[in-house]
């Protein structure tokens, strides 16, 4: 399955699963190094209102707020938003989770707002509001990418600063698992490599391109590569396997339970002999209105 035919219905379902990830997860690269290069691009101690745009269970709003909460204006509005009414009830969840632990950086999850919205039509937002927009490994996933950058591109200020992530087809966890799953079942109908992602979006000309395209100038793009270590290669392993993720769940739906735990056995020799290591590379883009 393509991922940008996903229907928000699919993320409802693993989002309690995906609230349930480490911070530490592949994410987290990509992830820093965006918000590093927003920061340099137009510092988050001038930021007015900061939108991110598909939150998930919230990694973006905790990388933002440990790593620059306390720059971050009192009077700034923090919005988090998704398609996906399970994923930001993570995110809400994690903002309530992280205020009782005493762990608020610079009060921001206090006045985190959270929306269920839509990245191809952000009328709920005024044009020429924000200063910040955000859209970490979104924009390759929704139907119409380009409306979505639109949509972006309208809400910024003159100035404002808009940077997103892509998945490469480096990313091998995933691809672990597809191996796995045909060594467990030979005869497997799928194939990783065709019509999942948008070719423009797994490479920086590509992601440059539909940043220009959508408006915005001074676009840089790069890649970002780096090594996930895995700490418990056995229990990767089965939350891998055993995944609600609906990019996965073309292949894995078509094993038998017993298929499934060979599959898992497979996906640990398949790391054991990359050394505990998946490799994996996305892509960055980062503009300004």
């Amino acid at each position: 399955m393509a991922l940008n035919k996903i229907q928000s219905s699919e993320w409802d379902k693993t989002s309690s699963e995906y609230s349930k990830t480490p911070i530490q997860g592949p994410l987290i690269y990509p992830c820093n190094r965006m918000l590093a290069k927003m920061d340099a691009v137009s510092s988050f101690s001038s930021a007015t209102a900061i939108l991110d745009v598909g939150c998930g269970p919230g990694t973006v709003e905790t990388l933002l707020i440990n790593g620059y909460g306390n720059k971050i204006s009192p009077s700034a509005r923090l919005i988090a938003s998704d398609y996906s009414k399970g994923m930001v009830d993570a995110t809400r969840i994690r903002k309530e989770d992280t205020i009782a632990a005493g762990q608020d950086v610079g009060n921001c999850w206090a006045r985190l707002e959270t929306q269920v919205m839509n990245a191809q039509d952000l009328s709920d937002v005024q044009s020429n509001s924000l200063s910040h927009v955000i859209g970490s490994l979104v924009y390759f996933m929704i139907p119409d990418p380009r409306k979505g950058l639109l949509e972006a591109h309208r809400v910024l200020k003159e100035g404002g600063v808009f940077a997103c992530t892509s998945w490469t087809m480096t990313i091998e966890w995933t691809t672990f698992v597809i191996l796995a799953a045909k060594r467990a079942k030979p005869d497997l109908d799928f194939d990783f490599t065709k019509g999942i992602m948008l070719e423009q979006w797994t490479n920086t000309e590509g992601v440059k391109g539909e940043l220009e395209a959508a408006g915005f100038h001074s676009v840089h793009s790069e890649y970002v590569e780096f090594d996930w270590k895995l700490e418990d290669p056995v229990k990767h392993a089965n939350n891998m396997v055993r995944s609600a993720n609906p990019g996965l769940q073309p292949a894995l739906k078509q094993l038998s339970e017993v298929e499934l735990d060979r599959c898992c056995e497979e996906y640990i020799k398949i790391v054991e002999e990359h050394g505990n290591v998946c490799k994996g590379v996305a892509v960055l883009g980062v503009g300004r209105k």
